[in-house]
Formats: structure tokens, C-alpha cells, sequence
């Protein structure tokens, strides 16, 4: 019984919305809207279902779409006014001890190599990107080696040997974010993680992501 007064409850607060979004912004808007709510819904009832996932991320981008065709102009003003704050805000910035930089609008950064490589503390801003980072054969100089990544659109991957101390401090404004088997997803998400060996471990790596809109998957080997 109260289960099915939720509901009822749910279904007029949705209602009430969806009238006076309508009422405002159009109904188009309002059922772009209504798509996207459904989207979270979808993703965060997915688990590790992929199958899920792609049924979550084809509704938004249904979503987006509807959105982008009936406010086309405001939303390209938007999204460009949007990238060239980003930019400025960030050009020049560099944390503390970064040694190597990278600034573009759209790239895909590949670092999976089968020989040892030197890893240096990294400060990745690309406004739209694609990063994969494996470090099972990356060389660390220093006790701590910070690894920066940071823009609008993003699909992280990365891979860090179980050896190494890794301390995670993920945000997105919209996506989802795994860390460890550890998962948050929908609107406003943050994790902050740590390994179990991370004040033992010989070397550490730092691991800060911060993007809008971003699926990150940060995994320990």
C-alpha cells in the first residue's frame, strides 16, 4: 500500500512538472526532458548490464537531439561560449609539479604501450576527448606522480597495477563514474577513492578527473 502511494505521489509531482515545463519551455522541450529523467533512471538501474548502459545512452542522445533541434541556435551558443570559457580558465594553469601538458578541443589520447615508458606527472585538457591510459608498463620517478584530466566530453579508461598507491578524485556533471568495482552514476556525481596500500606504497599516483559530461572507468590490475 505505501508502496503504491509512492508511486501515485511520483506520478503527479512528474505530471506537475512535465504541465508547467510545458507550459514554460514547450512540451517538446518538456518530453526532451522527460527522456532524459527516464535516461538517469535506465543507468543507474543498468548495474554492469552493457546492454543497459547502450539503453541509457541512445535515450539521451535521443534526448539531446530533441533538444538541440528545437533550441538549435541557443544551444550552439551555448556549447561554444561554454568551450571558450573552459579555455580561457585554463589556459596557462597548471598544478604543482606537472611537468607535461596538453590543450586541444577534440583528440583521443592513447597511452597503451608494450615497452616501459616514463610516466610524468600530466595535465590533460582536451575539451571533447577519447583517453586511454594503461600504466602496467609505466616507469614512476617520483614517490607521487600526478595524473590530470580535465574538459567537456569525455570516455576515460585507465588502467593501474595493483602495486601502485592510487589515490582517485573523480567528478562529472553528467555520467558515470567506476572506480575499483566502486560505481556512481546520474547528475552531480563525485567519488573519491584510495587503495588499501596507498600510504604503503612505494610509488603513488594521483588521479583527478574532472569533465562535464563523461563516462570514466578507472581500473586496478
Amino acid at each position: 500500500m505505501e508502496r503504491s502511494n509512492r508511486n501515485t505521489a511520483m506520478f503527479f509531482i512528474g505530471a506537475g512538472l512535465y504541465l508547467a515545463i510545458g507550459a514554460v519551455a514547450g512540451y517538446l522541450t518538456a518530453s526532451a526532458l522527460l527522456l532524459a529523467a527516464l535516461g538517469f533512471a535506465l543507468l543507474r538501474s543498468s548495474g554492469n548490464s552493457e546492454q543497459g548502459k547502450r539503453s541509457a545512452y541512445v535515450v539521451f542522445a535521443i534526448a539531446g537531439f530533441v533538444l538541440i533541434a528545437n533550441h538549435w541556435l541557443f544551444m550552439l551558443g551555448l556549447a561554444a561560449a561554454g568551450i571558450g570559457w573552459y579555455f580561457i580558465k585554463t589556459k596557462g594553469e597548471t598544478r604543482q609539479g606537472v611537468k607535461f601538458v596538453k590543450q586541444s578541443i577534440v583528440e583521443s589520447v592513447r597511452w597503451e604501450k608494450d615497452e616501459p615508458w616514463v610516466l610524468e606527472s600530466t595535465d590533460i585538457t582536451v575539451a571533447v576527448a577519447e583517453v586511454r591510459i594503461d600504466l602496467t608498463k609505466a616507469l614512476l620517478e617520483q614517490k607521487d606522480t600526478q595524473v590530470n584530466l580535465q574538459g567537456v566530453i569525455g570516455d576515460i579508461d585507465v588502467i593501474v597495477p595493483e602495486d601502485i598507491g592510487l589515490s582517485v578524485n573523480a567528478s562529472v556533471l553528467l555520467g558515470q563514474i567506476q572506480v575499483a568495482g566502486e560505481k556512481g552514476a546520474g547528475a552531480m556525481n563525485r567519488l573519491v577513492w584510495r587503495s588499501p596500500n596507498f600510504e604503503s606504497a612505494e610509488h603513488r599516483i594521483l588521479l583527478n578527473i574532472s569533465y562535464a559530461v563523461a563516462d570514466v572507468d578507472v581500473k586496478v590490475l
